[in-house]
């Protein structure tokens, strides 16, 4: 993960990373018992702390945030929603996002539809999303 703050005193600019390659591997390998998945909607309303947030880079801090909102259970489309909407919330303005495969023109259309973000897919060494808010 990696991520840059530029603390000017006029506005924040953030600029955040995800990788959702990788809360996919992760989410492949969770297993939650009864309870726990009970418990999973009131544990995704917890919001770090100030206290929490210190000393950590933006992009950790963010996917504590969105890691808690996505699911392996939701689709492409509807997780990169989330992601996007959690983004501006966080009043991030750019973000990448790296993906295990790349998206079709229609998934690119829904999320751009939904989010009214500029969306740009790129292939370089992996998929990965650029998206401006």
């Amino acid at each position: 993960m990696t991520g840059y703050l530029d603390n000017s005193k006029s506005q924040n600019h953030h600029i955040v990373s995800f990788d959702y390659t990788h809360f996919l591997c992760e989410a492949s390998h969770q297993h939650l018992s009864f309870f726990e998945a009970m418990l999973a909607p009131f544990i995704r309303l917890k919001r770090p702390s100030d206290v929490e947030r210190q000393g950590r880079f933006p992009s950790e801090i963010f996917t504590s945030l969105v890691s808690q909102s996505l699911s392996s259970l939701n689709s492409d489309v509807s997780n990169l929603v989330t992601l996007i909407n959690e983004a501006k919330k966080q009043e991030i303005q750019t973000l990448t996002v790296f993906l295990p495969y790349a998206l079709d023109e229609a998934e690119l259309a829904l999320i751009r539809q939904k989010t009214a973000a500029t969306i740009e897919q790129h292939s370089i060494d992996r998929e990965y999303l650029q998206v401006t808010l």
